[in-house]
């Protein structure tokens, strides 16, 4: 026990990294309180002694000596709880700090891993119970402390009364202790299921156009049920342990509180004791329980707050396969790709082989092909979200990797088939790339939403709500794309954009691309025929190779997969659940 427990404290302190002299005074003002909270019954049962003896002088002294212990007291427990504050906005601050950064760093495959619902309660609630462990240790250790010393006091008194308290101490702390563990352990269970409901009803939030439409609910309700049953069923494990801690380990207590009682009684009839010593047994028995259920409240603190940590700990220790990048810094970019014998495989599996090709400046270049084709894929390598197994990519006759990882998020931008905004203004959701308000208009204009922008009550200071649901999908779209024209990158990657455009909006798109042609590169992952079309190069993939490479007019005459994009209408695309 004792070393499952110095190894809770450990994995806490390498965690948290707390500042030593905070984590001293934390232990010293708890020592401090909860010491003279020991000296208190004492010193009130000697105050009833010389009353009894009629020892004015002597009653006055120790009743000044009550006094100060007191406000001593209070004092050590004002700086304990000051502290407690500190190290847990600290600790706070440090955790949260720790897990963003370490979401940021993380590559493609970590939310397969680790859920989301599982990081949102992560963030939310494990680090919040991580901040309190640092006055549960110091509450376990003075607690034992505090044990100790009431023993110790009443075998000063008489040896037999001490011995009764140390068999009731052992067999307490073990009941305890046991019921605890198994209290634990359904909270583990029960924090499973919490986050299995929280991952899979973001999902559903998030792709709640999808499920209408598909009409999914009825069986994302019967698997939102499967989780909440297996929950009660957890959780009312949890609570019949709970139940037998906080009532049925109470029969201990009362069965060697009347022995205690009965050896008092007989104590006091044979002279062998006075009211002082009833006085005090009574008030230490109290304390000895206040105390070990303190103690045992810290272990079984202790304990969750290490299932805290261990959680944290997995998000922390995740290893990511993210791309090795150099420190190259320059902003002097024509902006031409070139891919040389670029092939890429993933778990063994050949997912893009031997792809040459060249984009220049300037040039508007559509990637097509079947699902599956590798076309996502390909843009993936140009963002460097994955490395090349073979071959490399260039931009502008360098490395793609050379490049430092700020530099290259300013060259190169992306917009995806769902974009994402803040909870913000439309402004503040600019801001993030440009905070100069003539910019943000202009590129709003060139992405074709300024006149829309402009109908709002508030204009540009029109609060979206989460992730833009009071505007249209294209509207969102377009705001995305605004927000990437600001960024000035000399390359810009479209994946599927018009998905979530109406036909309207839609057809705003091939202007849109064309101006933005004049000062960029672009590459667009498209089901869209006329996007094809307006195209000045198309690359067909097929099974991860590049099966043919043209214009719209030569394709149609040499290649059988563009004639049948072409004559296709592109399908729906549904909201896929991966909670299991």
């Amino acid at each position: 026990m004792v070393r499952e427990y110095y190894n809770f404290i450990k994995d806490y302190l390498r965690l948290a990294e707390l500042k030593t002299k905070y984590i001293i005074i934390n232990v010293l003002s708890t020592f401090f309180y909860k010491g003279f909270s020991i000296l208190l019954p004492l010193i009130a049962s000697l105050i009833i002694k010389y009353l009894t003896l009629n020892n004015a002088k002597i009653t006055y002294s120790f009743l000044i000596i009550f006094l100060i212990a007191y406000i001593l007291y209070n004092l050590s427990l004002y700086v304990n709880y000051k502290i407690y504050g500190f190290n847990m906005s600290y600790c706070y601050d440090k955790m949260t700090k720790k897990v963003l950064d370490k979401l940021i760093s993380v590559d493609n495959n970590f939310t397969r891993y680790i859920s989301k619902g599982r990081i949102m309660n992560s963030i939310n609630s494990d680090i919040i119970n991580i901040g309190d462990m640092s006055d549960e240790i110091s509450e376990l250790l003075m607690g034992i402390i505090q044990v100790i010393a009431v023993l110790i006091i009443v075998a000063c008194y008489n040896i037999y009364l001490s011995l009764i308290l140390i068999v009731f101490s052992i067999i307490y702390v073990i009941v305890s202790n046991k019921t605890d563990r198994k209290i634990n352990y359904y909270h583990n269970k029960v924090q499973i299921q919490d986050d299995k409901y929280s991952s899979l009803l973001t999902q559903i939030t998030s792709g709640l156009q999808e499920i209408k439409t598909f009409n999914m609910l009825p069986k994302l309700l019967t698997k939102l049920k499967s989780i909440q049953n297996r929950f009660s069923k957890y959780y009312g494990m949890k609570r019949n342990y709970c139940v037998i801690r906080d009532n049925d380990v109470k029969v201990i207590n009362y069965v060697f509180r009347y022995l205690l009682y009965l050896c008092i009684i007989y104590l006091m009839m044979i002279g062998k004791a006075d009211v002082s010593v009833l006085v005090l047994m009574i008030s230490y028995h109290e304390y000895l329980i206040t105390y070990i259920n303190d103690f045992i409240s810290s272990t079984s603190k202790i304990r969750e707050v290490n299932t805290a940590v261990n959680r944290v700990n997995d998000i922390l220790e995740y290893n990511s396969h993210n791309v090795k990048v150099g420190s190259l810094d320059t902003k002097d970019i024509y902006g031409m790709i070139e891919f040389k014998d670029v092939s890429l495989k993933i778990k063994n599996k050949e997912i893009l082989h031997n792809i040459n090709l060249k984009i220049d400046h300037n040039e508007i270049v559509a990637i097509v092909g079947e699902a599956g084709s590798g076309k996502t894929m390909l843009l993936n390598l140009i963002l460097r979200l994955f490395e090349p197994t073979s071959g490399k990519i260039l931009l502008d006759n360098t490395n793609i990797l050379d490049f430092s990882n700020d530099t290259y998020s300013s060259l190169i931008s992306i917009v995806n088939q769902k974009p994402f905004i803040f909870n913000m203004s439309i402004r503040k959701n600019l801001d993030f790339v440009d905070k100069n308000i003539e910019n943000q208009i202009e590129a709003c204009k060139k992405a074709g939403i300024h006149d829309f922008i402009e109908t709002l009550p508030d204009g540009y200071n029109t609060i979206l709500r989460e992730n833009g649901s009071n505007i249209s999908g294209g509207q969102k779209q377009m705001i995305s794309i605004a927000r990437t024209i600001l960024s000035k990158s000399e390359v810009i990657l479209l994946d599927d954009i018009t998905t979530s455009l109406d036909p309207d909006t839609a057809k705003l798109v091939p202007r849109l691309i064309n101006e933005l042609k004049k000062d960029h590169t672009i590459i667009m992952v498209t089901k869209k025929p006329d996007l094809m079309r307006k195209a000045d190069r198309i690359v067909v993939l097929n099974n991860g190779r590049i099966s043919a490479v043209g214009n719209h007019k030569q394709l149609v005459e040499k290649s059988e997969i563009y004639r049948m994009l072409q004559s296709r209408k592109s399908p729906s695309r549904i909201g896929v659940f991966d909670n299991d």
